[in-house]
């Protein structure tokens, strides 16, 4: 439950941060008739959303296991991610290019540069903010990893569609500041436009990422290696048990995991014994780690193949 709260949190910080900048990059990029302002309202409102899809997710991933769906619906964290980096590159980074393009080919020059930077200032820092709470959970829950490698590992995708989401957005405010700078001292219509496809562009590549990343997640992957490595080390420790066959594990959701055990154990055990073993072993594993809650431990022979 604390997890979930802590990235409830960090989803929160990201809506009220996003919802903000929207509606001041909306008035911005009507004043200004700026296409990288106007881009990064898109952005700022398809982040927005996102955050809302990102909590029903939450809700949805909470509710209790039925007849239907025996395992629970964990997945749905996972379901509601993909479908924030499917709108993300819809009306995000597809709508930027077009107007950048559009933007590019009836150049026309942008009004009140000074406003749209003073917004543009405002912005960075209010997604300063935002990414420096993801930053944190997430520098909390990677220890010792690396950024990247825990980026493609990690479980928590409501997590990391923050973290990404702001980052780009972070970027792609430099962008835009950057451009309508150049544009203000140099006098050429060129960069508005320009700006508008790089941020489209920003967005695409970030999309895909993400929506690759999730992808992986919905079709389904084991648990971390070095936490199955304690489990086998553990089952070991059971001299009721001669040989661990094999370990199969499933993620479920961030913190929700199916755990399939195939062991060898001592032939002198009968049923009974096998069976009081196999629930002692289950309560065992729970209680070392508590996002293994689903398992299943099969006796067997072993059989060299």
């Amino acid at each position: 439950m604390k997890k979930a709260k802590s990235s409830k949190t960090v989803i929160m910080a990201a809506f009220i941060a996003n919802l903000f900048i929207a509606l001041v990059k909306f008035a911005v990029a009507w004043l200004s008739a700026s296409s990288a302002m106007l881009a990064e309202a898109i952005h700022s409102t398809a982040d927005t959303l996102n955050q809302v899809l990102l909590f029903i997710g939450i809700k949805k991933a909470a509710r209790k296991a039925d007849e239907l769906h025996s395992f629970g619906f964990s997945g749905e964290a996972y379901f509601w991610s993909f479908i924030v980096a499917i709108i993300l590159f819809t009306s995000g980074a597809i709508f930027s290019i077009y107007e950048g393009v559009q933007k590019l080919r009836h150049p026309a020059p942008v009004a009140h540069i000074p406003v749209a930077l003073i917004v543009l200032g405002v912005a960075i820092i209010a997604e300063a903010v935002s990414l420096r709470v993801a930053f944190k959970k997430i520098n909390i829950e990677r220890g010792k990893t690396g950024l990247i490698p825990y980026l493609r590992n990690s479980k928590k995708a409501e997590l990391i569609v923050v973290f990404l989401e702001d980052t780009a957005a972070l970027i792609g405010l430099a962008i835009a500041m950057t451009a309508l700078l150049l544009e203000h001292f140099t006098g050429i219509l060129f960069f508005d436009g320009l700006a508008s496809v790089l941020i489209g562009l920003l967005l695409a590549v970030t999309a895909l990422f993400m929506g690759n990343e999730t992808k992986s997640l919905i079709i389904g992957e084991s648990a971390d290696p070095d936490l199955l490595r304690k489990i086998r080390l553990l089952l070991l420790k059971e001299d009721s048990i001669s040989r661990v066959i094999h370990i199969r594990s499933l993620h479920l959701g961030a913190d929700d995991i199916l755990l399939a055990i195939k062991a060898e154990f001592n032939p002198r055990l009968n049923s009974k014994q096998i069976c009081n073993l196999i629930n002692g072993i289950e309560a065992d594993i729970r209680g070392h780690y508590p996002g293994v809650n689903k398992i299943f431990i099969e006796p067997d022979i072993f059989r060299k193949t």
